[in-house]
């Protein structure tokens, strides 16, 4: 009780202020806090969790005797071994948190929130180790660079090359106990996908971790922008709504002891032929998880812009190139390559503006920020439904990265005074996570 009380305060002292250095500042005074570390490991290591939400915790299980917990720290411990939110769980939760509130009421508050996986205090885990050591795992996965911005890092290399999918990255963890569970690219946790959690329970062996792209299971059937917010509109549902008509697109895999060290040393060659044998050899079958093919392997390098027209022209967005001998890397990498018709860059925005004629009363364009803080106008590639929807919701869009599509880039002056822009901007329905603010480009 009196850890939590004190844990209570320092998540009123560094949320009273939302200045960046003031919050390290705090972390600073805090670094050889044991107790305060422990609760912030529990508050937001993205690898534990603890099977109950706030819809769980109104709930009135019958006839279930929970496990008593001596102490805060018993509760969670116990709840990360048997993280199920079964009825004997949130029972235990429930007599805990009721416990708490009968001394202090604001306290239970905190607890509620540490149990369900919601508390926010404004850092991230980055900043959490950064000021009081490694006390939070920190979650990464590989990231490409874009072929056209540096295509002789191809030459003389063997490579493999794969569609380019336009939904969504998730990683796919199962653990050494067979708990599932996915995380975006940032590692927040997804829930609710309940046909892949149940194939990739069943099929696959403890201890496997998937890298993939979460998309509508008609994917190939749509156009590639049509296909993206389709799967957005299922993966934004709310709580515990089942996630349901997507398919899992993996084109990578390691084994776990790989993925908590952030350390793969065997060749994309190598993962691939994991890849083979896992779905040539399935446990049980599987409809939702499919294995993204190889178009091409090898080291001719004009089958990359050969490649790119064909998806293109079929509606695809474009390739993906991985180095066949290349480790699996925790970062933006050259081993892995984007390429796209049309070039992309996640841009912040800044501002927005009204239409005017037909546009009048919805939105106009949007201003992103690019090289050297200029702004760009975009206001091409918005449905209707989208203008209206975020210039009567502008926080849906305002300070958010978005993807923006361009031809190429424009500038005008020179030395001091030069300027630049993007020829042929273009909206694409694709809103990033507010914690990939990290990932834009400019």
């Amino acid at each position: 009780m009196k850890t939590l009380q004190h844990f209570n305060e320092f998540v009123k002292e560094i949320t009273s202020n939302n200045s960046r250095k003031f919050k390290q500042e705090v972390l600073q005074k805090y670094k050889d806090d044991e107790v305060i570390k422990r609760y912030l490991k529990i508050a937001f290591d993205p690898y534990t969790v603890y099977g109950i939400s706030t819809k769980k915790l109104s709930k009135h299980p019958e006839g279930v005797r929970p496990y008593p917990a001596d102490s805060i720290f018993d509760l969670f411990y116990w709840l990360e071994k048997h993280n199920t939110g079964t009825d004997n769980a949130i029972k235990m939760c429930q007599e805990t948190l009721g416990h708490v509130a009968a001394y202090d009421m604001e306290a239970a508050a905190l607890l509620e929130k540490l149990i369900c996986k919601d508390l926010s205090i404004g850092v991230e885990a980055k900043s959490i180790n950064a000021a009081m050591g490694s006390v939070v795992p920190t979650f990464s996965c590989m990231l490409a660079n874009k072929y056209f911005d540096n295509p002789k890092k191809l030459e003389g290399k063997k490579f493999a090359i794969t569609t380019k999918l336009d939904g969504f990255r998730l990683i796919a963890i199962k653990a050494e106990g067979g708990n599932v569970s996915f995380y975006s690219r940032v590692g927040k946790r997804i829930e609710g996908l309940v046909e892949i959690a149940e194939e990739f329970g069943s099929a696959f062996p403890c201890g496997t971790v998937l890298d993939g792209e979460l998309t509508v299971s008609n994917y190939f059937e749509l156009e590639s922008k049509e296909a993206y917010k389709a799967a957005s509109k299922i993966i934004s549902q709310k709580g515990e709504t089942p996630k349901t008509g997507l398919t899992y697109r993996v084109f990578d895999a390691m084994y776990i002891d790989e993925w908590r060290e952030q350390n793969c040393t065997h060749t994309y060659g190598l993962r691939r032929e994991l890849l083979h044998g896992l779905f040539k050899f399935p446990m049980a079958p599987v409809s939702h998880i499919e294995l993204l093919p190889v178009l091409y392997k090898g080291d001719d390098v004009s089958k990359v812009q050969e490649l790119l027209e064909q998806v293109v022209a079929a509606g695809g967005e474009g390739v993906m190139i991985n180095l066949l001998d290349s480790p699996y890397r925790f970062t933006r990498c050259w081993d892995i390559m984007k390429v796209k018709k049309f070039n992309s860059l996640d841009l912040l925005v800044v501002d927005m503006e009204e239409g005017s004629g037909r546009l009048a009363g919805t939105l106009g364009a949007i201003h992103v920020r690019y090289k050297g803080g200029n702004i760009v106008k975009v206001g091409s590639g918005f449905s209707d439904e989208e203008r209206k929807l975020y210039f009567n919701n502008p926080e849906l869009i305002l300070n958010k990265i978005c993807e923006i599509r361009f031809f190429e880039e424009s500038s005008s002056g020179e030395g001091a005074n030069k300027t630049y822009s993007l020829r042929f901007p273009t909206w694409c329905s694709n809103i990033r996570d507010p914690r990939d603010k990290a990932e834009a480009d400019f």
